[in-house]
């Protein structure tokens, strides 16, 4: 540390001017850095030359490749059972449904109503009243019989075929509904599975980015951990920080610190001369 006083002479009263400058050692060790940091700032880096690192992303995993082709490949799996439905509910489906003893049921009843038609006519004879009045009302009575026991038959055999169709058409869409939820069921199983190997992958991708910038930026925090020092700062103020993108641009402070290290040279060079005059004064 260098200084310099003066007084004037015959004034009656004492004053002095005081100035410091950095000792010359230690002004040349700033000077180089600021040399440094500008150099540095034009991208002069030396032996080090860091690559800027790019951010990958990790692609899908071949279990979701899987679940997507699936997804292409399922697509309207369903559709043949709801065609089966539509045909189910469709105008004359009931048809397939109906019984196939129901003509054997059909004739058991009329053969029934013959028996009984032919006893009624044989009693007809023995009371001497065949082809009369009442003889003709028995008969007609028992053709509406016979009728309304083959129409009530035939009804029932028709409804419980609608019936089995509605059965079949409601199965059907069930049948539609299970396959498409299974499906889907599986691809997202698999989706799953694949999200979490990618998810790991990306991990590993994100901490080698990270690595890669700390090591990018590492001259840049070095560079400022000396001109801490150099400023008298405390060394605790200086820290390497561990984020994944760094936080200011480590170029422009390098540049800004050279910049003010060379407006206070100036300064320091400035109090010097202006010390020698006094002196020499």
């Amino acid at each position: 540390m260098s200084t310099a006083s003066a007084s004037p002479v015959g004034s009656g009263a004492e004053y002095g001017v005081r100035y410091q400058a950095e000792l010359p050692e230690v002004m040349g060790r700033k000077l180089g850095l600021m040399d440094r940091a500008v150099e540095m700032a034009k991208g002069d880096m030396g032996t080090y030359q860091p690559t800027i690192p790019q951010q990958q992303v990790a692609p899908f995993t071949q279990q979701q490749l899987q679940a997507q082709n699936l997804v292409s490949q399922g697509i309207g799996d369903y559709q043949q059972y709801l065609d089966k439905a539509q045909t189910y509910m469709g105008p004359g489906a009931y048809q397939q449904f109906l019984n196939p003893y129901q003509d054997y049921v059909t004739s058991g009843i009329e053969e029934q109503f013959g028996k009984a038609r032919t006893a009624q006519e044989a009693q007809g004879v023995e009371a001497g009243a065949f082809g009369g009045a009442r003889q003709g009302l028995q008969s007609a009575e028992l053709s509406r019989q016979q009728a309304e026991a083959v129409g009530s038959s035939l009804a029932q055999g028709y409804g419980q075929a609608q019936q089995l169709a509605g059965q079949a058409a409601q199965q059907q869409l069930g049948l539609a509904g299970q396959t498409q939820q299974m499906g889907m069921s599986d691809i997202s199983a698999m989706m799953q599975a694949g999200a979490q190997q990618q998810g790991l992958t990306q991990q590993g991708y994100d901490e080698a980015y990270r690595r890669s910038l700390q090591q990018m930026y590492e001259p840049f925090q070095r560079m400022g951990f000396a001109s801490d020092i150099a400023q008298g700062a405390p060394t605790s103020a200086s820290a390497l920080t561990m984020a994944t993108t760094p936080q200011a641009n480590p170029i422009s402070q390098a540049v800004g610190a050279g910049i003010s290290g060379l407006a206070l040279y100036q300064g320091y060079q400035n109090a010097g001369n202006t010390a020698g005059n006094i002196v020499n004064n």
